[in-house]
């Protein structure tokens, strides 16, 4: 099993850079997204608990003729969810998250943030589901290179009973180069 998850995170590493090297009118920043949150869950079975999630988004701006600015960024996420910690009998339902994220600045702190996500259990969850994520988050500026980061995160884990979450993320964003 953890061969597979090592396979994974260098597949999905491989797959960003290949799309660093393709991309159109080319990638000015690279920018590096450690979070943390919290929040709560419920399952069509009616388990309801509360749980975090905490990762790492590998993310880099996309810039065009029209919008010498870069609004529009894409990357990897790779985060641990646990959505029931809360509940005694539902803890050993963790996934690790790895996925594709696309992201859009707002106004000019504002960020929109969907993305596919696949879950691979961890521990005793054998279960491998699929999964949508969707962020609303305000970055404010910290520094030149430094941005904090605060969101609400709401994500579907479609596994054997659908799973609904809903956090807030706090993190913080690093411009490498």
């Amino acid at each position: 099993m953890k061969r597979l998850q090592y396979g994974l995170v260098v597949c999905l590493i491989l797959a960003f850079c290949s799309a660093l090297e393709a991309a159109p009118l080319s990638m000015d920043n690279v920018e590096v997204r450690p979070d943390i949150g919290y929040g709560y869950a419920v399952s069509k079975d009616h388990e309801r608990g509360m749980g975090y999630h905490a990762g790492v988004r590998i993310l880099s701006d996309v810039r065009s003729l029209s919008t010498p600015t870069p609004v529009k960024r894409y990357g990897i996420s790779i985060t641990e969810v646990s959505p029931f910690e809360s509940k005694a009998g539902l803890r050993d339902r963790k996934y690790l998250a790895l996925g594709i994220m696309l992201e859009q600045t707002l106004a000019s702190d504002f960020v929109i943030t969907i993305g596919t996500l696949g879950y691979i259990g961890q521990d005793q969850n054998r279960n491998n589901p699929f999964g949508l994520l969707a962020e609303f988050g305000w970055e404010p500026k910290l520094g030149k290179n430094t941005q904090g980061f605060v969101a609400l995160r709401a994500e579907s884990i479609y596994d054997t009973s659908t799973i609904s979450r809903y956090a807030l993320s706090v993190g913080m964003k690093y411009t490498l180069f």
